[in-house]
């Protein structure tokens, strides 16, 4: 078979772990150890502590679906709701009205958080949440860990906002303001699970329904409308102000034809008049 249509590699080995994960994991382990140590039991707490850490450090590779107008799952999880609702001010998108999409995923979820479009960077910002607040059991929890992501393509825009517990390191944005990310680019890390609200135009119908599994940089959720290609456009504005087509007459000798318009007759018989009191004057 072509090595073009055999692939090398194990189909279903797509899981890896970050390099932080990993090093915190072997951490927990070595604690453990040494509590194990002064009391077998206390082997335990450490142990517990190691698979924390080894999910918190889980992700996956994926591959986007080769579509343009795509709008891709941001994260793995499950679809807790869809509503139609004003535009949060803090997303600062244009549109008045967008479809929300509210995404739960459990803590053994894998940690890599994926651009649901291919654009621009309009919004990253991270709101550090409190210590207490490690376990969060509702996404509107005061003290939660929140950021905020918009990215825009044309016309288009999709907003996201990550909510999780407020301990530790969990939630990283890789992107600034004004960066370019492809669809189902990596461009953050949420460990841990959380919640992830997507805010999507309210013209393109929702592809998804409540309850199903999301698989984050792969599963569509809605495609955008067609762009309208802006040169195209001001053709037709151009066309669209010319005057009306007039009757013509060729010229003598010429190939093409040029405008021709009836001549006012007061010019005429003012034209007329001068000439002949020039020739009176001769």
């Amino acid at each position: 078979m072509s090595d073009d249509l055999e692939s090398t590699k194990t189909p279903w080995w797509t899981l890896g772990f970050d390099v932080e994960g990993l090093v915190a994991a072997l951490g927990a382990l070595l604690v453990g150890i040494l509590l194990g140590w002064l009391w077998s039991p206390l082997f335990w707490i450490g142990f517990t502590a190691m698979l924390v850490a080894l999910a918190a450090g889980r992700r996956s590779k994926r591959t986007p679906p080769e579509l343009d107008s795509a709008i891709v799952a941001p994260c793995d999880g499950r679809v807790v709701s869809i509503d139609r609702m004003e535009a949060p001010t803090e997303m600062r998108m244009e549109a008045d009205v967008v479809n929300r999409i509210r995404i739960a995923s459990s803590p053994t979820s894998t940690n890599k958080l994926y651009s649901p479009i291919a654009g621009d960077v309009d919004l990253a910002s991270v709101e550090a949440g409190e210590a207490t607040q490690f376990f969060a059991t509702k996404p509107e929890m005061d003290g939660l860990c929140l950021a905020h992501v918009l990215v825009s393509r044309g016309t288009h825009q999709v907003g996201m906002r990550l909510a999780q517990g407020g301990f530790g390191p969990r939630l990283d944005l890789d992107v600034e303001v004004g960066d370019t990310v492809r669809l189902g680019r990596a461009f953050g890390t949420r460990r841990l699970g959380g919640w992830c609200d997507i805010y999507l135009p309210d013209g393109p119908d929702v592809m998804i329904w409540v309850g199903q599994s999301l698989v984050g940089g792969e599963t569509v959720l809605a495609r955008l409308a067609p762009i309208r290609d802006e040169d195209l456009f001001d053709d037709e504005v151009e066309l669209a102000a010319l005057p009306e087509s007039s009757e013509t007459e060729p010229e003598e000798g010429g190939d093409e034809a040029e405008p021709f318009a009836p001549e006012d007759p007061a010019q005429m018989f003012a034209r007329l008049k001068e000439a002949a009191v020039k020739q009176e004057g001769d």
